[in-house]
Formats: structure tokens, sequence, C-alpha cells
């Protein structure tokens, strides 16, 4: 009765203060905007069983099976840590899960834990030998993953540990005491179910059949009471350390945005007008600037969708590895950028939740008080959520924590450098990888948008300064080409949308296909092969623009938004339905994106449209190739778009009986 009561203790205190703390961690992913999820729940459902409980993604990594055998170990041995609790808790009383079970039930409920005991203590003995001596290039050594190693080791072995004495302490000797499970069945003292002699720790028990029962019982319990207080430690530690993946990855696979990928969101830029009746309510001033229209400059300006991303974070550091800015020495880890937002989570995230128990307001960004959004006079007794302070409030702890906020380092500028953001290609690599996916390139866009719509200090790059300017008050293409658009074309036959009003397919050729030298030679041959395959088109000619997929990925919201309204309603008007594009970034915000703008057509590659009229006959090769050829896949058709079949098709087509196809190392996904 001592040890239940005793244990109640120590779980009661374990338990809250885990509770605490995770609550804490809850109130910092709330900070966050609204998220807008689909409400697919079958489909969310599916993809928790298949990427949280099944691991797809984590073993397409070969290198990573061993965490497979670590997850699933790790939950077989949960089912033991319930049959330790309740035998340590209430054997004394007689009842234990063998009691449900029954005898052979639970023979067998042992043989399976133990068998994960030890499924996981080889994944263990692997996961040090690659942390210490294989060294990953990618995965550093740190005292946190020591120590997450080290407490699952000494929870694999004190189970065994106890599982070992405590059936030594049971064993029925030849003369009317308990026999061994395991090895003592070798030595002819054992008369239970057979396959229990396979156990590995049941077996290795029968080394100590004929040893002291009091000391095989003090010694088990030692073992349970070492279980149990490296069980609780390690669920309080679990918050503080890398493995708060355990707690934040399931979650985050669940609410996983669904659907097309790569879409950046539509930004309101003008506060929405309120409606003719409606009175604004006489305790809510609204700030004078919304937030969603300043991209992201802060932890709380992400959607709380956005923040449980951090808390999934594995830190296994494969989207570094396959990061083409990292792999040339830019100042980019995908990882790290998540670390570093981790951290600013705790810190800022932290005091922010402080301040609203302490019945203070969060602060609003507006452009003439600063980052943070507090007056250079700050008083505490002033709100700078424009909100008066209820009487409650303990306005000298408002005035601390604050004082604490400003001293933090900003979020751009300061934690994240402006050299990282800058260095993304937006290739989406790192989030075709990440197991547990989260958006790193959708995070990185909003915080460039938050640099340049707020450029006050000119912290802008000049060559992006440069590009915006060409797209959006130049050219309208990113070089300041001032060369004719349609130049390309001399010599062939390209009817306009004017000549050919009603023409089936709109050809948009892009900056590249107009200007480029050598993507003007692909516009060229395709309106050759539109031509011989009889397909009716034209092209927007001199009314044809950037589409803006430059001006949104560098963050200028505003310019790409008056740039897709105006090239939305050139194609409306000229009541296009069908859409050819050769620029895999054309297509992919044609496609994804015009749609917030009210432009929604059907729209092909190139590449799929030359694919499908080969398939029907429409075109034919009259000299096939007898070489060797590869396709290197587009990061915006393929990874974005998962167009990755029609191209090698079409190529393959090209191809006569000495000719060959070739994949590179890399290729499709990765």
């Amino acid at each position: 009765m001592i040890k239940l009561f005793a244990f109640v203790v120590v779980v009661a205190l374990a338990v809250g203060l885990f509770a605490k703390n995770l609550t804490k961690f809850v109130k910092i992913a709330a900070l966050g905007r609204p998220a807008h999820l689909e409400e697919t729940w079958g489909e969310r459902i599916a993809s928790l069983m298949t990427f949280f409980f099944g691991q797809r993604k984590v073993v397409e990594e070969k290198r990573s099976w061993h965490h497979l055998a670590l997850y699933w170990g790790f939950l077989v041995i949960q089912v033991g840590l319930i049959d330790m609790l309740i035998t340590g808790l209430f054997g004394e009383f007689g009842f234990t899960l063998g009691t449900i079970l029954g005898e052979t039930g639970h023979a067998w409920l042992k043989f399976l834990v133990d068998w994960g005991n030890t499924i996981v203590a080889l994944a263990l003995l692997w996961a040090f030998f690659r942390r210490l001596v294989v060294r990953p290039t990618f995965v550093p050594v740190s005292l946190d993953a020591m120590l997450i190693l080290s407490g699952i080791s000494l929870i694999v072995l004190t189970h065994f540990g106890h599982h070992i004495f405590e059936m030594a302490y049971h064993a029925r000797m030849e003369d009317g005491a308990m026999v061994s499970y395991g090895l003592g069945k070798a030595f002819g003292l054992y008369s239970g179910p057979d396959f229990a002699a396979a156990f590995p720790g049941g077996g290795s028990s029968g080394l100590f059949v004929r040893a002291d029962r009091d000391l095989s019982h003090t010694i088990a319990e030692f073992h349970w009471w070492g279980h149990m207080s490296v069980v609780l430690a390690f669920l309080n530690y679990l918050p503080f350390s890398k493995h708060i993946h355990v707690l934040g990855s399931g979650p985050n696979i669940l609410l996983r945005r669904q659907g097309q990928r790569g879409i950046m969101p539509k930004l309101e830029l003008m506060p929405p007008e309120p409606a003719e009746d409606a009175e604004p309510a006489e305790d809510e001033v609204e700030p004078p600037i919304p937030w969603e229209n300043w991209g992201v400059g802060r932890i709380e300006d992400f959607d709380w969708k956005s923040l449980i991303d951090n808390y999934a974070c594995t830190e296994c550091a494969r989207c570094t590895s396959y990061c083409p800015a990292f792999a040339t020495n830019k100042p980019l880890s995908p990882m790290h950028l998540i670390h570093d937002l981790k951290d600013e989570m705790k810190a800022r995230g932290g005091l922010l939740v402080e301040l609203k128990q302490a019945g203070g307001n969060l602060p609003i960004y507006e452009p003439d008080t600063g980052e943070e959004g507090f007056p250079e006079d700050f008083d505490a007794e002033e709100s700078t959520a424009h909100r008066p302070l209820p009487e409650t409030a303990d306005k000298d702890k408002i005035a601390e924590i604050k004082r604490q906020l400003a001293e933090l380092p900003p979020l751009i500028g300061g934690r994240i450098k402006d050299e990282t953001l800058w260095s993304c290609t937006t290739c989406g690599a790192c989030e075709e990888v990440c197991p547990v996916f989260i958006q790193h390139p959708l995070k990185i866009l909003q915080m460039r948008t938050r640099i340049v719509l707020n450029d006050e200090e000119g912290r802008t790059p000049g060559d992006v300064t440069r590009v915006i300017t060409n797209i959006a008050d130049g050219q309208g293409n990113p070089w300041g080409d001032n060369s004719d658009r349609m130049a390309w074309a001399e010599g062939l036959d390209v009817p306009t949308i004017e000549d050919k009003p009603n023409a089936e397919w709109l050809l948009f050729v892009g900056c590249a296909g107009a200007l480029d030298d050598g993507a003007k030679k692909t516009s060229q041959a395709l309106v050759r092969i539109l031509h011989a395959a009889k397909v009716d088109f034209a092209v927007l000619g001199k009314q044809e623009k950037c589409t803006g997929d430059t001006l949104r990925r560098l963050g200028a919201e505003d310019k790409f938004q008056d740039l897709a309204t105006e090239q939305v309603a050139v194609m409306n008007e000229a009541k296009v339905t069908k859409v050819i594009a050769t620029c895999p970034h054309c297509f992919h915000v044609i496609k994804n994106e015009y749609p917030q703008f009210g432009g929604d057509y059907e729209v092909v590659h190139h590449s799929e449209l030359i694919a499908k009229l080969l398939d029907e006959g429409k075109l034919s090769v009259e000299a096939p190739l007898a070489k060797t050829l590869t396709y290197h896949d587009s990061c915006y058709l393929g990874r974005w778009n998962q167009v990755y079949d029609d191209p090698r098709a079409a190529l393959q087509k090209t191809l006569g009986a000495k000719g060959k196809f070739v994949e590179l190392g890399r290729n499709r996904e990765h």
C-alpha cells in the first residue's frame, strides 16, 4: 500500500508538470493566426495511418530503417509498461494482466514485449554507432540526441532487468518453488508454454533461478522504480528536446495542408470593407493595419498550423541534405531554419503567453511604432493592441514582460538572417523529403514578403529590387528587356488572340520563351509541332506580360496581385479556357494561383500536350534518334505539380532502336 501511495504521488507530480508544460506549448501554437484547412477527415485519418504509424516517408531512405524499428519497438514496449505498472502496483493484491489474459495470454504478451525490447536495443546500438562513429555530415552529435538515446536505453535495460528478476523470483523449482520460463526449460525445470523459452528477458531469468528469492525481489523492485522514474523523466524532457516531434508530428500529419502544393496564399492587402449595416463592437477597436497585410515578421504572424510544423521537426536533416542552396554553400539550412523558428516560439512565444496570462494584450505591428509595436515612450498602463487593460491585469508584470520582449532580437535579421531567406530557390526539395510534411518554402516566402512590403530601411537586396522594378514598373519581364515580345515569331505563322479570337488554346509564351535566345528555340519548335498536329492556338502577343511568379516568390505580393489581375482580365476578355505553357513557373502560377484572381483555366505543359498528341497519332516521329537522352526534372513541373511521366514519354517516343533513355542519379522527386 505504501508503494501504491508513493507512486501515485510521484505520477501525479510528473504528469501534472508535463500537462503544465504541454499546455504552454499548445498556447504558444495558438498565438498564430487562423489556419484554413480542408475538412477531409477521411483522407486525414488515412494519411495519419500511412505516414505516422506506417512511417512511409521515413523508410524511403534506407539509412532510416532503424527508426522504424525504434518507433514500432517503442510502441510495443509501452504495452510492457502497462504490464509492469499493473503488476508493480497491484501484484501484491493478486491482480495482474495475467488475471485478465490468463497464463498463456500473459506469456504471449511478455513474449511480444521482450522481442520489442530486443528490436529497440539493436536499433539503439546502430543509432549510437551511426552518430558516434559514422557521423553523417548533416546529423551533428549533440547532447540532446545523446540524452534521448541514453534515456531510451535505460527504459529498455530497466524493463529487461525487472522482467528477468521478477521471473526469477517467481520461478518454480522441482522442490515446489516456481520454475523460470526461459533457460529453466533447458535445465528441465519448466513446464509452461513452449514458446516462452524464446523470451530474451524471460530466457535470461533462468540464470537466476537459484538466486536468493528476496534478493531477486529487491533487484526487480529496483528496476521497476528505475523504469518508472526514467519514463516519467523522459516524458517531462520531451517538450524541451528535439523529441518534441513525438508529440508534434502526429497532429502535424493529421492536419497537414492537402491538395495542390506550392501555392502561395493570397494576402488581402487592403482592409476588408465593412458591411453597410455592420456596427463595430463597443469593446473592439480594430488595429490600423491588419497583420495579414504584411507577411510574417514575428512568430505570431504565422498561422497556427505553421507553428505546429516547428514542433513536428525530427531534425533528421533530410531537408538540408537535399537543399541545392546548402549544397552550394549558401547560408540556408532548412533544418536549422525550422530549429530557429522553434527557438523563437519558446523565447518570444513563451513571453507572449505570459503576457496574456497577466492580462496584457498582444502587440500589433504598426509602421510608426517599430517592428515590435511598442512606442518609444511606452507606458505600461496603455495597451499596444489599442484596448484598455482589465482591472485584474498585473501591470508591473506586463511592463516587465514587455521589457523582455523589447530586448529580444527580431525574428528577421536577428534570429534568422536576411541572407538565409534570400538563398532559397523555392525548389521544394525540403518539403518533398520531409517525413512530417513541414512547409519550409512557404515560411521563407512569407518572411520575404515582410521584408519587401515593409522595406523602410532599404533591406531588400539591390538585385531583387531591380528584378521587381523591371517586371512591375519597366518592360514587364525580369531583365528589363525592351525587345519586341513577338520578335521570336518572325517567319512563323503565329496568330494572336486578336487575329483568332476563338482559338481553342492560348499559347502562353512567357518571358524566357519570348526573349531568351535559348528558350526562343523551344517556342519556335513548339509552334511547328502545333501546326503539324493541326492544333488550334493563338498567343496574346504584345498583351502578354510576365505572369508575376517571380514577383510573388520575391515577396512583392502587391505588385504580383496587380500584374495577375491585369493578365487575368486580358485572358478572360479573350474568353481563354485552355492554356499551353512552356515555362514551368508560368504553368504553375496560371494553373494554381490565377484562380485566386478569377482566372480558371485548363492548363497543360507543352510536354504533356506533345505526349498526348503522339499517343493519339496526331504527331509522328519521321527520323527516330539514335542517341542517349536524359531528362532533368523541373522543380515546379515535377515536385510542385507531379508532372513526371509525360515529358519522359514524349522523349522516349523520339528514340529509335539504337536510342536509349537514361535517368540521372537524382531524378523525379529527388
